[in-house]
């Protein structure tokens, strides 16, 4: 077969065929610009890595430091272990049981036998806090009429007796003030005082459990004396709970029941006295002036 030759012209292989130079010139740029681009992300991806790194080297050379300094404040007390074995525990546990259980029965035997030696009218409720809060208001309630028996008592007897005994003697057992006994705080003799001290103006004894007192105190009536005395005892941050009031002739006893407040500055069964005589002698000189 015969070969035949076709020739083109060069315009034509521009028009018809492909520019290799204008591709070729394409291909370098982009080829350039993938370069730049792979080369740029590599160096963020590197500084990222180093970033890292130093974040990382950064945490574990400064966590032992932050995890050594409270450790140094504060120091961890061991717990020690017992050397009991685990039947032997069993059986300190059952123990502590049963002694509370009989505690508790026993108190609420008590509860009902107090419940059962009041009147009703005492007791509105069944609870344990309700049984002791009637028992309260009921001994004062008795010793009310035991005071009121006293006073009637030593007015008959003084009647027809040259030497009657000393009314509410048996009410005051260790007094802080006593007009009558040596044993009193600033002595027996009301005309005597002890240094820096007022004169022993009545009989006065206080007792005091954890925050509240008992006072008693036997003295002679004043013009506005009570009065005066509650509003003293108010002005001391004591605050009254009850009170128990029996006159006898020129006598008065007065059995009061207080609180004290967080502001109180007596703390002890002195300085409530202290202070209570202090009021009564104030009271006197009021009087005094008065008439």
């Amino acid at each position: 077969m015969a070969l035949e030759t076709i020739i083109y012209p060069q315009n034509q292989i521009g028009n018809f065929g492909y520019n290799y130079h204008h591709l070729l010139q394409e291909d370098d740029d982009y080829i350039f610009n993938g370069l730049l681009e792979a080369s740029n992300n590599i160096n963020h991806h590197r500084q990222e890595s180093a970033d890292h790194v130093h974040a990382c080297c950064d945490i574990k050379i400064e966590s032992p430091v932050a995890a050594v300094q409270p450790a140094v404040g504060r120091r961890k007390r061991r717990r020690t272990k017992s050397g009991k074995t685990k039947e032997e525990l069993e059986n300190q546990r059952m123990t502590h049981i049963k002694v509370e259980r009989n505690r508790r029965k026993q108190m609420n035997e008590y509860l009902a036998v107090i419940r059962s030696l009041m009147p009703s009218s005492y007791v509105q409720r069944g609870d344990q806090a309700s049984i002791v809060g009637g028992a309260i208001n009921f001994v004062k309630e008795l010793e009310q009429q035991l005071q009121t028996l006293e006073a009637q008592k030593i007015a008959s007897i003084k009647s027809y007796s040259p030497l009657p005994p000393q009314p509410f003697s048996y009410f005051f057992t260790f007094p802080q003030y006593s007009i009558h006994r040596a044993s009193g705080g600033a002595g027996g003799d009301p005309t005597t005082t002890a240094k820096n001290r007022a004169p022993t103006m009545a009989e006065i004894e206080v007792t005091l459990v954890e925050s509240q007192a008992n006072i008693k105190i036997f003295s002679k009536k004043q013009h506005r004396q009570l009065l005066k005395l509650v509003a003293g005892l108010k002005c001391c941050w004591l605050t009254i709970l009850h009170l128990n009031v029996t006159t006898l002739e020129e006598m008065v006893l007065y059995t009061i029941s207080v609180k004290l407040e967080d502001g109180c500055q007596l703390n002890t069964v002195d300085d409530i006295a202290d202070a209570i005589n202090c009021l009564l002698c104030r009271i006197e000189e009021d009087s005094l002036c008065a008439n």
